[in-house]
């Protein structure tokens, strides 16, 4: 049995807005507890007008950290950052390489890739990740094009 608890949560850490923000109002308007089973959200009739209003107030503050790659001076290595502005990540990238004039592109859709950090061959997701971390921007590591290999170039 997964809890509703447990599919809030991981619709939190994976910016999934619709679904956290359904479980909120769901949760909120005592509809369900968290302890129950999350296969009776199905059963529930959502308010959809104040889930869309939730959604975009950002109640949940979901996705305001994003994943922005930097395309390096070196052919085919990308630098990951993770941020809130496109700007701090090259601003970032700026001090630590110093590289300018380069490209900063939004790149959320890679967060789900596994990704191994090669330093700890461990192996998870951005989204993962980006959970340890206290304190943004942050420079994730470099990663060769078509690869999944995490290079910290510190």
């Amino acid at each position: 049995m997964i809890t509703v608890e447990e599919l809030f949560d991981y619709a939190l850490d994976t910016d999934m807005s619709l679904t956290a923000h359904s479980i909120f109002w769901a949760i909120t308007n005592q509809k369900i507890g968290i302890n129950e089973d999350s296969v009776k959200l199905k059963e529930i009739e959502f308010d959809e007008e104040a889930i869309q209003q939730s959604m975009r107030e950002n109640t949940l503050r979901i996705g305001e950290i994003k994943l922005f790659v930097v395309e390096s001076k070196q052919p085919n290595w990308y630098a990951f950052y993770l941020g809130k502005k496109e700007a701090d990540a090259y601003r970032l990238h700026s001090e630590t390489f110093r590289e300018t004039g380069v490209k900063v592109t939004h790149a959320d859709r890679l967060m789900p890739n596994l990704l191994t950090f090669v330093e700890s061959g461990i192996e998870e997701s951005l989204y993962e990740y980006r959970k340890r971390i206290v304190q943004f921007p942050v420079y994730v590591g470099h990663v060769e094009a078509g690869k999944r290999l995490v290079h910290r170039a510190l």
